[in-house]
């Protein structure tokens, strides 16, 4: 999967994916996640031939537009003056945890580091004192009661949690938007997360869009 199609990543792949997302200016990528979480979906989707994932696949960019209508200026008042912190999902909502904790280092100057729920208490729970942030990604799924009463217990320890959950959840403070299927629901909740770690970096005084010390391309050998 590629957003240039004249790369040589593109002309070495037998088989090649387009994710035609347009052109990234930023050096923390946004956009072009979100297009390789939807084409890795309509994959499953064709593999498994499965018509509810499909119609969610053909609902998502609404459900994407209400995604960004969602107010997470809350993680902001929390977040601006932190200096480390966990990002915890489970299941489909782990490799968002990752993806935000990466953001939040690249634009933020955050030491976000993600973890597993399951994981968090084999070790770095350990780390969690009175004031320390979270932020638990809790979207609908087999994973959710499991993430909410961890954020609960969380909270009886001192930590400061920030539950990411869809609205009317027990003890949510930043709303996930709903996607014609569950298992799209993690896509909504990284687009409601972009706006948020932009926020966050300019109430810390960085420009999101130029990390310090990063570069749009890196060279690797």
């Amino acid at each position: 999967m590629v957003n240039a199609d004249d790369s040589p990543l593109a002309h070495a792949a037998g088989w090649v994916i387009s994710l035609e997302a347009g052109e990234e200016r930023g050096v923390a990528a946004t956009k072009s996640f979100i297009a390789q979480l939807a084409a890795s979906a309509r994959l499953v989707a064709e593999w498994q031939e499965a018509p509810d994932l499909r119609s969610g696949l053909a609902a998502l960019p609404g459900a994407l537009d209400r995604a960004l209508q969602c107010d997470w200026s809350a993680g902001v008042d929390t977040l601006v003056g932190a200096e480390r912190m966990f990002v915890i999902g489970r299941g489909t909502g782990l490799p968002i945890a990752l993806e935000a904790a990466l953001k939040l280092k690249e634009t933020c100057a955050l030491q976000a580091e993600a973890f597993s729920g399951a994981e968090l208490m084999h070790g770095p729970l350990a780390l969690v004192e009175p004031g320390f942030p979270l932020l638990v990604f809790a979207p609908r799924g087999p994973a959710q009661a499991g993430l909410v009463a961890l954020a609960s217990d969380l909270r009886a320890r001192g930590a400061r949690v920030l539950l990411c959950a869809p609205a009317g959840t027990p003890g949510c403070d930043l709303p996930l938007a709903a996607a014609g299927c569950e298992d799209l629901d993690p896509v909504c909740a990284i687009q409601s997360f972009y706006p948020m770690a932009e926020a966050l970096a300019c109430a810390r005084g960085l420009d999101p869009d130029r990390p310090r010390h990063l570069a749009k391309v890196t060279r690797t050998h």
